[in-house]
This record gives structure tokens, C-alpha cells and sequence, in this order.
């Protein structure tokens, strides 16, 4: 079951067990909360509880499972870092007459349970995730709109979360039903990684226009020395690429993944090298340019590859 599919099914049926899979906090703390909520009304300070595996004392976790609710038809228990004597006594328990519900966190070996998939949303889910947030508010987005979103936020669920409560205040306290592109490029900026991100593939791809359209949409939110220090490491690092033909050691050099090598190997076969030392040579210029107090560094990312 994927992690939007939860609040749904609990209508459905809660089970005893709920395990997730994937390493995404964000949607890991929300699976928390969503089930809190449902589940707990009363007296949460004894029917929520959140027990460390690696902490706990031997008899703890039986002990928990023995313990009926208070005046709830559930209690909770979140179980983080369950080790193999937690998941074997939680597969060998009886949950047939119990109102105890288990939420284990990176539980591989429990057998019994409910799979919660908390890997990092696709493009897809990520979509539906943001306009049902918002029709539970009867607040609509125009496409253009949520794809800037999105790509602002790198796809990076707990990014989209926090812009998206600064764009639902701001449209409830201006009275505004309908989210359009202006109004989500007015107070949502691209992080530095998905500028990187952009500015390294269209130097790639010799997509000029792009490249130039990204750093005009960059705001004072976004470091522009940051992002020109980095195109700095990523000139130097296809020179290094082009030199050395051993990918195992440049994965460990340059810490980077082997995809990325590969990718790296395909964009200078399609340039040449010639092109990455001639925009490092120019990169050089500018940066002593940007040192002395000649050019802002937004202006030099201006002018790189122009």
C-alpha cells in the first residue's frame, strides 16, 4: 500500500500491523501522524506510545501488547529499530481479540502486517497528493502552476509540503480559490539543487535558451555564489572524468555515482573536452572578476556561456 493510500483503506479495515518500507521522513512522520489521528481520541498520553527497540527492556514490548486502551477503541504503538526478538514476538502474537495497533519503522523481518510504502513519491502520486491537500480546502491549481511547484521543490515531498502551507495561507487570507502559475512564482523559489541540477544539463545539452531562462528566474532566496562554485566543481570534474578511465576510482574521487560517471562520459563524447576547458577557462575569468568586486555573481552565471 503507498503512502497516499493509507487514510483510505483505515476507512476500510485498520489492521493490527502496519510496517513501512522506504527511508522518506517526511512521509515516515506523516504515516505517524495520519494514523494518530485516526486512531487516537482520547487520553493520548496512554494510548499512543512511541517505544525505541534498541532502548526497550525485554519484557517491554509484551507488556504494551497486553495493555488494553483507555476509553479508545485503539491504542498505538510506533516500535523504531525492531530488532529480531521484537519481530518474533510481534509474528508469534495473537492479534485475533487485541485493540493494540503496531506501526513498525524498518521492520524487514516481520511476517505479519500491513505494508505502508514510504519511498519517495513518483511524479504521479506526488500530483495527486497535492491536489487532494488542497480540495479538502476547495482550493484548485492550474497545471502550470503545479508543475513549477514541484520542479521548484526538486520532488521533495517535506520542500513541497512547506511551500504549499505558505501558498494555501496566503490564498485563504487573500481570499483566492484558484492557485495560478504567478501567484505560485511569486513565493516559491527553485532550491539550489534543481538549479544545479538545470544549469549543468542545459550546458550539456547546449540549451542556451534554457539555461538562461533558469537564471533569470532565480531569486535573492537562492545563493547564486553557491550555485557558480559548484558549476566551477563540475567543469574540473568532466576534465577529470575525460582523464581518468577507471570509473571504480572516480566513484570513490569524486564520490559520485556510477550513472553519473556514465552520464558525464556521454556528454563529453557528444562535446568534446574542448568545450568543458574552454568554460572552465572563462568560469576562471569571471570568478576573479566576481573576487575583485568587477561582477555579481548572478551577472557571471549571466554571462558564462554567452
Amino acid at each position: 500500500m503507498k503512502f497516499i493510500e493509507l487514510n483510505k483503506s483505515l476507512k476500510t479495515k485498520v489492521q493490527n500491523v502496519y510496517k513501512i518500507v522506504g527511508d522518506d521522513i517526511f512521509l515516515i512522520k506523516h504515516t505517524i501522524y495520519n494514523l494518530k489521528k485516526y486512531l487516537i481520541k482520547t487520553f493520548e498520553e496512554f494510548n499512543f506510545v512511541k517505544l525505541d527497540a534498541e532502548k526497550m527492556k525485554s519484557d517491554e514490548i509484551e507488556v504494551n501488547l497486553m495493555t488494553l486502551p483507555i476509553d479508545n477503541p485503539y491504542r498505538l504503538i510506533v516500535i523504531t529499530n525492531p530488532n529480531n526478538e521484537v519481530c518474533k514476538y510481534i509474528n508469534n502474537f495473537d492479534f485475533s481479540n487485541s485493540s493494540t495497533v503496531i506501526l513498525a519503522v524498518g521492520a524487514d523481518k516481520l511476517s505479519v502486517g500491513e505494508i505502508v510504502d514510504c519511498t519517495k513519491l513518483d511524479r504521479k502520486d506526488i500530483n495527486n497528493y497535492v491536489l487532494n491537500y488542497l480540495a479538502k480546502l476547495k482550493l484548485s491549481i492550474h497545471e502550470q502552476a503545479l508543475d513549477y511547484l514541484i520542479e521548484a521543490c526538486s520532488s521533495n515531498t517535506a520542500k513541497i509540503s512547506n511551500e504549499l502551507n505558505k501558498i494555501v495561507s496566503y490564498s485563504i487570507g487573500e481570499n483566492i480559490t484558484v492557485i495560478d502559475f504567478n501567484l505560485v512564482s511569486n513565493l516559491v523559489s527553485y532550491s539550489n539543487e534543481y538549479v544545479i541540477y538545470m544549469l549543468t544539463n542545459a550546458i550539456d545539452n547546449k540549451d542556451y535558451t534554457k539555461y538562461q531562462a533558469i537564471v533569470n528566474q532565480m531569486n535573492k532566496s537562492q545563493s547564486a555564489s553557491e550555485i557558480y562554485s559548484y558549476l566551477g566543481k563540475y567543469f574540473r570534474r568532466m576534465q577529470y572524468i575525460s582523464i581518468d578511465k577507471n570509473d571504480v576510482e572516480l566513484t570513490k574521487i569524486l564520490n559520485i555515482k556510477p550513472y553519473a560517471i556514465k552520464m558525464a562520459r556521454q556528454s563529453i563524447s557528444k562535446n568534446g573536452i574542448k568545450y568543458y576547458i574552454n568554460l572552465y577557462q572563462k568560469y576562471v575569468n569571471l570568478d576573479y572578476k566576481i573576487k575583485s568586486g568587477e561582477i555579481s555573481a548572478k551577472n557571471a552565471l549571466q554571462e558564462l556561456i554567452f
